[in-house]
């Protein structure tokens, strides 16, 4: 029995390297229905990106936006190109990978930027939630997040996940380095953008999904509320002044 496709109660807690943050990991997940191996059970407030635009490519470009930071860029495609990039397990339909083929590169690092995305949704949205199928992990692979200003608010290396999930480096079949990775955020580490790092050939994943909170908008009724209290307030104040 597959255990990382059904729902998982293991959890861990990884530590930033600079600060007492820390963000949950767990490795729960559902079989994808369009043949592309492992998915996020989660399914309340979450954008999903799967990467199957006609030829490959982001199925949300008006909300995502992914730009190259270093070395070669992002790249999609079905299967596996020896030396390249190799299919996370049993995914059958396109998914991304860096750095690109063509790009003359041996490193990579590719931002997604979903600044658009909170914009759309208003409200002071946060993102809280990143979930990834994240294929034939490397340790020289990493997962580094923002915040609106552009400063980092985590790191999460290959080599760590690895270690988790007592996975092979670069395998492409090992169910223990072929991983639905979720990864929950604490309100002061929510982040607006993050990026794959790669110092080699490569890293792969499909099913990206990120999770978002919006402050809710006060009801009229609790604004009439409040209205009359602060009336009541500036009364009493008055009476107090006579």
């Amino acid at each position: 029995m597959n255990k990382a496709l059904v729902p998982c109660l293991a959890s861990v807690l990884l530590m930033s390297a600079s600060v007492t943050q820390a963000v949950e990991i767990t490795y729960a997940s559902a079989v994808a229905a369009d043949g592309s191996g492992k998915t996020s059970l989660q399914t309340h407030n979450v954008f999903v990106e799967t990467f199957d635009a006609p030829g490959g490519g982001p199925t949300m470009p008006a909300n995502m936006v992914v730009s190259t930071v270093s070395g070669g860029g992002l790249g999609y495609a079905k299967g596996n190109l020896s030396g390249v990039y190799a299919a996370p397990a049993n995914d059958k339909t396109h998914f991304a990978y860096g750095p690109g083929v063509g790009s003359g590169a041996s490193t990579s690092e590719v931002n997604f930027n979903y600044t658009g995305l909170l914009n759309s949704l208003g409200n002071d949205a946060t993102l809280n939630y990143l979930g990834l199928y994240y294929g034939s992990i490397d340790t020289y692979n990493d997962l580094i997040f923002y915040n609106a200003v552009g400063a980092v608010i985590q790191t999460v290396t290959g080599a760590s996940l690895i270690a988790m999930f007592h996975g092979e480096t670069g395998n492409p079949n090992a169910d223990s380095s072929n991983i639905y990775v979720n990864l929950f955020f604490k309100p002061e580490e929510e982040f607006t953008s993050f990026s794959f790092r790669t110092s080699g050939h490569a890293f792969e994943f499909d099913n990206l999904v990120v999770g978002y909170d919006v402050e809710p908008v006060p009801e009229p009724a609790s604004l009439a509320l409040l209205g009359l209290g602060l009336a009541g307030l500036c009364l009493a104040r008055r009476r107090i002044g006579k």
